[in-house]
């Protein structure tokens, strides 16, 4: 008996705290989650969070990678406060593109300067958040009323590929184009002048 009452406690947590995130989703922007940027530069990655039952505020982000290229900078819990949920008190969607300036985004990436060309840091990029049956926006919040969850994770696959920094050579191959151009657009002038 007391066996049968164990598995019908765990079967309804299950189900229960199943329920809670049933309509919880995350991307990553761009969809497949590979960023790329050269030795020193700071890149990043825009998101899409949809949640349409009960309210979820997002309590951190981090770039989880066995590969040290560089340093991941949480924008999401640390520059911003977002409810997301189904009332006027919140929204069920919650987007943002990579602004390293304005901060927008989940995080930045800065590779470090001496990072290899054409290495990968490929990984898991992990938001944590919490979920609560009442908006903490809502005037009438209680956290220990309200609290459905703490900790909750979701998950996207993120990469980061060093690619080369442009040679010098193409920046003069392209000025030396452009001067010739304009000296034989000035010839083309002056002689169509002289031909008058």
């Amino acid at each position: 008996m007391l066996k049968r009452l164990l598995l019908l406690s765990a079967f309804l947590g299950t189900l229960f705290c199943t329920s809670l995130q049933a309509n919880t989703s995350f991307q990553l922007n761009p969809l497949d989650g590979a960023i790329s940027g050269t030795p020193g530069a700071t890149i990043g990655w825009g998101f899409n969070l949809n949640n349409d039952e009960n309210f979820l505020v997002v309590t951190s982000a981090a770039f989880e990678t066995s590969d040290s290229l560089g340093t991941f900078t949480d924008f999401i819990s640390a520059a911003n406060f977002f409810v997301v949920g189904p009332t006027n008190s919140g929204s069920t969607v919650w987007a943002q593109t990579f602004n390293a300036s304005m901060q927008t985004g989940i995080g930045s990436f800065s590779i470090n300067t001496d990072a290899p060309i054409g290495s990968v840091a490929s990984g898991d990029m992990i938001l944590t958040y919490d979920l609560f049956s009442r908006s903490p926006l809502d005037a009438d919040f209680n956290p220990d009323t309200d609290t459905l969850s703490n900790g909750n994770v979701l998950t996207a696959t993120a990469s980061v590929t060093v690619s080369p920094i442009p040679e010098p050579e193409t920046y003069a191959m392209l000025l030396a184009g452009l001067g010739l151009l304009g000296f034989v657009t000035h010839r083309r002038k002056e002689t169509t002048v002289q031909l008058k």
